[in-house]
C-alpha cells in the first residue's frame, strides 16, 4: 500500500523552483525509476522511460534496482528515503505529486510519468550546472569539476549529488505478457545506478541559501571499477532541496525538489586522455640517432610525427610512424634518424595526432652526436637509484656481438636486455624493473653486465620502491 503524505504541502513544493519574473535557464528534468528483475511489470516502466526520453529531449533518467544483483546499498537507501512502496514507480525531480486517487506521493505510477515530466520540463530552472574534466583510460580515473550557478536568490538547504550509471547490463527479467509471466533473457537493462559517488544523500552545498549569481564548485575524483564498461557509462549531477514533510503525523526531512540536473556519457562529456606514454628516449647509434618510445595504452591514436631541431632552431618533421588506434596493450615504437652531423646537438620530440586531428607533444630529449667511441665500455646507469625504470648505456668502438643483461645479488639472470650484433656507437637499453616474464622484481641491488668477444663490464644498480 502506498504511503500517503498530506497534500497541503503540494502548493508550497511546486512554488519552490521558481520565483515570478526571476532569471531562469532551461531545465533538465530527472526521472528516477525504481525497478527490479523480479518485477513482472517493470519492463513496461523501462519502455515508458524510453518513450519519454524520445519526445522530451531535456529529460534524463536513472534506474535504481532493488532486490536483484544490480541493487546497491546506497540505492536501497534512496528507495527508502523517497518512500517507494510499489514497483515500477518513479520520481520526477523528486516532486511531491497530487494523485487523482487521493493523497500525494514522490514515487508515482508510470501512468503519470510522461505528463508530470512534460509539465516540469516547461518550467525554467533557477540554477545552471556545467561539468568539465578528464577520464584517464589507463588509470580509469574521472577527475571533473562541477560548477553550479544560482541564477536568482534561493533559500533553503541544498545538496549536490553525483551518480555513475551504466547501460546494457544483461540480466534475465520477469515480464507479464497478459497471459503469462515469462523470463526474458537476454534482457539489457539501461540507466542502472552503479555508484552513488556522493553517497545516498549527496553532499551539502549550502545550508543558508544561495545569492543571485553565486557560484559553487565541487570536484569529482573517482576511479571507475574494472567491471564497468566505460563506453556505456553516464555521469549524472543534480542539486536537491531539503523539505520537511509530514508522514503519518510525524515530520520527516526529505531531500527532494531537484533544482537542476545534468547527465552525459562519460566519454562524451569528459576529455579522454588518449595516449599514456611510459618512456621516450633518443640515443646515438653509430652515425645515426635512434628514437624509441613506449605506450601503456592508446585511444584514437592516428600516429606520431617525429620532430627534430638544432638548439634554438625551428622544429622540423623527420617522419611519421603509424599508431595503433585504440588499444589497452603496451606498444613499442622506434624511428632512426640517419641525417645527423658529428659534434652537433639535436632536440627530439613527438607530435601525437588523433584521428580527429587533436595533437599532443612528448617531452624533449636532447642528443649530442659524437664521433664513434674509441673504446668499448659500460657506463653507469641513469637514474640510480631508480623506480621503476633506468637506462643502461654501452659504447662500442666497432661493430660487435654483444650481450647486455641484468642479474640479482646471487648472480641469477633476471632479464636479458640485448643480444646479437650491434653497430659501433652508443647504445641505450631501458630496464623497467621486471623479470623475463614481465613480473615486477623486489627492491634491492642488481647488476647490469655487458659482454662482448673482447670486453666485459659490470655496474651496480639500486631499485627502490
Amino acid at each position: 500500500m502506498r504511503m500517503l503524505i498530506r497534500s497541503t504541502l503540494i502548493a508550497v513544493l511546486f512554488a519552490l523552483p521558481l520565483v515570478a519574473g526571476a532569471q531562469t535557464t532551461a531545465r533538465t528534468t530527472l526521472i528516477e525509476q525504481f525497478t527490479g528483475t523480479w518485477c513482472q511489470w517493470c519492463p513496461y516502466g523501462a519502455d515508458s522511460i524510453n518513450s519519454i526520453l524520445s519526445y522530451i529531449p531535456n529529460a534524463r533518467a536513472l534506474a535504481y534496482h532493488q532486490g536483484d544483483v544490480m541493487a546497491t546499498t546506497d540505492g536501497n537507501t534512496v528507495i527508502g528515503h523517497l518512500l517507494v512502496s510499489s514497483y515500477p514507480s518513479g520520481a520526477i525531480d523528486r516532486l511531491l505529486v497530487n494523485l487523482p486517487t487521493g493523497g500525494a506521493a514522490i514515487a508515482i505510477s508510470r501512468t503519470y510519468w510522461g505528463a508530470v515530466t512534460q509539465q516540469r520540463n516547461q518550467q525554467g530552472s533557477p540554477m545552471s550546472i556545467s561539468v568539465t574534466g578528464t577520464y584517464h583510460q589507463d588509470t580509469r580515473q574521472i577527475a571533473a569539476t562541477v560548477t553550479m550557478t544560482a541564477l536568482q536568490a534561493m533559500t533553503g538547504e541544498f545538496y549536490y549529488n553525483a551518480v555513475l550509471s551504466e547501460d546494457d547490463l544483461d540480466y534475465a527479467q520477469q515480464k507479464n505478457t497478459g497471459s503469462a509471466v515469462i523470463t526474458v533473457s537476454p534482457y539489457y537493462h539501461k540507466r542502472v545506478v552503479r555508484n552513488m559517488i556522493t553517497g545516498p544523500y549527496g553532499v551539502t552545498l549550502t545550508t543558508t541559501g544561495l545569492a543571485a549569481n553565486q557560484v559553487e564548485t565541487k570536484y569529482i575524483n573517482f576511479t571507475v571499477p574494472a567491471n564497468y564498461d566505460i563506453t556505456k557509462c553516464k555521469l549524472t549531477v543534480f542539486v536537491t532541496t531539503k523539505i520537511t514533510l509530514t508522514v503519518n503525523g510525524q515530520p520527516r526531512p526529505t531531500q527532494m525538489a531537484t533544482q537542476q540536473a545534468w547527465q552525459e556519457p562519460v566519454l562524451t562529456a569528459l576529455t579522454v586522455i588518449p595516449v599514456e606514454m611510459i618512456s621516450f628516449s633518443a640515443t646515438q647509434d653509430g652515425d645515426a640517432v635512434r628514437v624509441n618510445w613506449r605506450t601503456a595504452m592508446e585511444n584514437n591514436n592516428r600516429g606520431w610525427f617525429v620532430e627534430r631541431r638544432v638548439i634554438d632552431g625551428e622544429w622540423n618533421d623527420l617522419g611519421f610512424v603509424n599508431g595503433y588506434g585504440t588499444t589497452h596493450e603496451q606498444q613499442q615504437y622506434e624511428y632512426v634518424d640517419r641525417g645527423v652531423l658529428p659534434l652537433t646537438t639535436y632536440d627530439y620530440r613527438l607530435r601525437q595526432v588523433d584521428f580527429d586531428g587533436k595533437t599532443d607533444y612528448s617531452p624533449i630529449y636532447r642528443v649530442t652526436a659524437t664521433p664513434v667511441p674509441t673504446e668499448t665500455r659500460l657506463l653507469p646507469n641513469y637514474p640510480n637509484p631508480f623506480n621503476p625504470n633506468t637506462f643502461i648505456t654501452v659504447e662500442l668502438s666497432q661493430e660487435s656481438d654483444m650481450n647486455v643483461a641484468v642479474y640479482d645479488m646471487l648472480g641469477r639472470l633476471v632479464k636479458t636486455l640485448a643480444t646479437g650484433v650491434h653497430p659501433a656507437g652508443g647504445h641505450v637499453f631501458e630496464w623497467d624493473g621486471t623479470d623475463a616474464n614481465g613480473n615486477a622484481v623486489q627492491s634491492g641491488i642488481y647488476f647490469a653486465r655487458m659482454v662482448t668477444p673482447t670486453h666485459s663490464a659490470t655496474q651496480q644498480m639500486q631499485l627502490t620502491k
